[in-house]
Formats: structure tokens, sequence, C-alpha cells
């Protein structure tokens, strides 16, 4: 406590949203009815159940860059949504975000300087990459949102 503020660090913090978004992208995506899972409204887009797996995979991904550990094989990492399965499908995903969520709460403070090579090419900080799960997490909410709407769902789902 500093003045009766509680001071909150960058990892908790991003933790923390990243559950929270995840929740968010759970919570909408349960709204998503079985006939609408691999709809897009147009070839070049995405479905929901595309984005989905991409979550999934893409929170792996993160996680493994976060820890210095080799990048998981595969976008979907064997995740896939089946109609008949979803209970599943949601455990997955649910698990996918907190195996980011913890990776993100084990850096320490010294390692937040630390610069990492992306696989991509670029050179980010620690406190960049434990920043940027949140901001996609969030992205791929709302294209789920959008897509709801197309289908004529105007409800919000969080």
């Amino acid at each position: 406590y500093s003045h009766g503020v509680m001071r909150m660090s960058l990892q908790k913090f991003e933790s923390l949203r990243v559950e929270s978004l995840m929740e968010l992208v759970e919570k909408t995506a349960r709204e998503v009815p079985n006939d609408k899972l691999e709809w897009k409204p147009d070839p070049q887009g995405k479905s929901s159940k595309e984005i989905l797996e991409h979550l999934t995979g893409a929170n792996h991904a993160f996680a493994a860059l976060i820890r210095g550990q080799e990048l998981p094989s595969g976008d979907r990492q064997s995740f896939s949504i089946e109609p008949d399965q979803m209970d599943d499908a949601f455990a997955t995903l649910h698990r996918s975000g907190l195996h980011l969520s913890e990776a993100i709460a084990e850096v320490t403070d010294p390692q937040l300087n630390e610069s990492k090579a992306m696989p991509w090419g670029e050179t980010w900080k620690m406190s960049r990459l434990i920043s940027a799960p949140s901001t996609h997490i969030a992205y791929h909410w709302g294209q789920l949102a959008y897509l709801q709407t197309l289908w004529g769902d105007q409800k919000d789902h969080y």
C-alpha cells in the first residue's frame, strides 16, 4: 500500500486481464449456435470456430515465448470445436487462458527489461510481450461479438 492505494505489478495486472478477457471470450462463444460455428460472412474471413481454435493456439504460443520455450507446433494446438463436444472444447479454451495467465504471473521484475527475439524477426522487451496477449484476446473477442451481430444476435453476452 502506498497512500492507501494498493499497487499491482504489471505481471499481476496482465495475468488478471488475460483471465478476465478469456472469461468474456468464453461467455460470448457459448452463445454461438452450433449451426453458426463454421459460418463466415466472406470466404476470406474467419468463422467463430477458426477464431477460437486460433486463440487457443496463440495463448499457448504466447506462454511458450514468455517462458523461453520452443513454440508449440501448429496454430490450432489440436484444438477443434465440434458441436457434439462443446464442453471439451470450452475446457481446452479455458485451460489455454490459464496457461497463459500463469506464464505471465511467473515473470520476475528483473525479466521485464530483458529483450526477447520474436519468431517474426522483431525484438521485444518482456514488458511488451506480457502486455500483448490481452490486446490479442480482446481483438478476437470483438470478432466473435461482431459475427453474432451479422447473424442477428444483438445481445451483449458478457
